[in-house]
């Protein structure tokens, strides 16, 4: 139930590492800084969601979440509005201090926000201790938790399968310019902030089961748009539409985990989440990126970009299928 230190910490630690990405001079040591600072922000995720679910009951989790969650990506809008028109307008598209302005600015928020997170309030500690066997006993009896980390685990693998190709399709295929990449983020980021606010309550009327159906079957429409896409324009009303998708099916996974457990495991079972999702992501991605090259000796870069988004259309309805077999949970 020490939940503020690890929020705190891992902020601290992660801002101190991206202060150091202005000292990459390889893509290598920049993979390692950037593994680094994940790894810290990885403890903040399982702690800050039990800490948020503790706070709403089971009928108000998607609406509540939603509106601290939407709150944080706001932030993220303006930070990437900001961030993005100051690189590429005040300081200039070739300058390489642009990077150290971006880096810095950011390190340094996240410190702060670490410093701020001390302010939260702790309840004070259970008097029933947990070991880690007790711990992993009920991991693996939580029958509703597995199917449900399975299920995600193959979405998340899907998911992940083109990502290495989106910023070859950004640069080679649209030519999109910093500011342009920054306009698809924004308009991402505002969609999903507004639907977390907005839209976090149907989670708790239609029940978590029949969100996560409808958004996951929604999400093939992301690819298909980047396949056809030949110009930035298609990818704003993608990231509309994926933004608004994405911030129900996150409510609604985070609702879903708060409802088959109890407030003193949470944050194991977060975390575990996490790792599992992790993992696949980190596999799914590998595959794609090596799919892709292997692609571009056959047909030439935008040949393979457009196979991996054909290919990823095709494998995210096959993924979605599996929704049909979870539990509600609200009621």
């Amino acid at each position: 139930m020490r939940r503020v230190i690890f929020i705190s910490v891992g902020y601290i630690i992660a801002g101190l590492i991206t202060l150091l990405f202005i000292n990459a001079r390889s893509p290598l040591f920049y993979a390692f800084l950037l593994a680094i600072s994940l790894i810290s922000l990885s403890a903040v995720t399982p702690s800050w969601n039990s800490y948020i679910g503790s706070f709403f009951k089971r009928d108000e989790r998607g609406q509540g979440i939603g509106k601290i969650s939407g709150l944080g990506v706001i932030g993220s809008v303006f930070g990437t509005l900001f961030s993005g028109y100051y690189m590429t307008i005040i300081i200039g598209e070739k300058n390489i201090n642009q990077y150290v302005f971006s880096f810095t600015l950011a390190g340094i928020f996240l410190i702060i926000t670490g410093l701020t997170a001390l302010l939260l309030k702790e309840k004070s500690s259970y008097s029933t201790t947990y070991s880690l066997s007790e711990i992993l006993s009920s991991l693996r009896n939580n029958k509703l938790f597995l199917t449900l980390c399975m299920i995600e685990a193959f979405w998340s693998f899907t998911l992940s399968f083109p990502w290495p190709i989106f910023s070859a399709a950004y640069i080679y295929k649209l030519n999109a310019t910093k500011i342009e990449i920054a306009t698809a983020s924004v308009f991402f980021n505002a969609s999903f902030a507004l639907s977390q606010i907005y839209l976090g309550h149907l989670i708790d009327v239609h029940g978590r089961k029949k969100i996560l159906l409808i958004a996951r079957f929604i999400f093939p429409i992301y690819p298909l748009l980047w396949f056809i896409a030949w110009n930035v324009s298609l990818i704003y009303l993608a990231n509309l539409i994926v933004g608004v998708t994405n911030a129900i099916a996150i409510l609604a996974v985070i609702a879903y985990i708060l409802d088959i457990t109890s407030e003193e495991e949470r944050a194991s079972y977060f975390a575990v989440y996490n790792m599992i999702i992790g993992f696949a992501q980190f596999f799914g991605s590998l595959v794609g990126g090596y799919v892709g090259d292997y692609l571009v000796q056959y047909g030439g870069l935008i040949y393979s970009i457009q196979v991996i988004f054909l290919i990823s259309v095709i494998i995210r309805i096959f993924s979605a299928i599996p929704y049909l077999t979870l539990k509600e949970t609200l009621h």
